[in-house]
């Protein structure tokens, strides 16, 4: 239902061109990344079961790892239609928004924003 993603950011060298960039995400196994290029650093985004891979790689290219954070992405989304069913979301996630504890929630639902727009 779920894809474990991680997003290893590290710190980018001085002065590498956009060119050295892209060769240094084909070297970490990726080419799925973004640059920051105002905080000098790029993000890898890989499935979690390659972290070990790309971590072995960051630091052979003496890298430095400034953050490793997983998340989680929907394989598949639906969406909601049953009005009872709204009701029950919107309540569910109101009540879980006023829980110190969670962080972060992660769903599949396409149309969650209108869920919780709805009044």
């Amino acid at each position: 239902m779920f894809s474990n993603i991680k997003d290893i950011e590290c710190q980018l060298p001085e002065k590498i061109t956009e060119d050295e960039i892209e060769e240094l995400a084909l070297q970490c196994g990726t080419e799925d990344y973004r640059v920051d290029p105002e905080a000098n650093k790029i993000i890898f985004s890989i499935d979690a079961d390659d972290e070990k891979e790309l971590i072995g790689e960051v630091k052979n290219l003496e890298l430095d790892i400034m953050s490793n954070i997983s998340r989680y992405v929907a394989n598949e989304s639906t969406t909601i239609v049953n009005s009872e069913t709204k009701k029950r979301i919107k309540m569910f996630m109101k009540s879980l928004e006023g829980m110190s504890e969670v962080e972060d929630i992660h769903h599949n639902v396409e149309n969650m924003d209108e869920i919780i727009a709805d009044s």
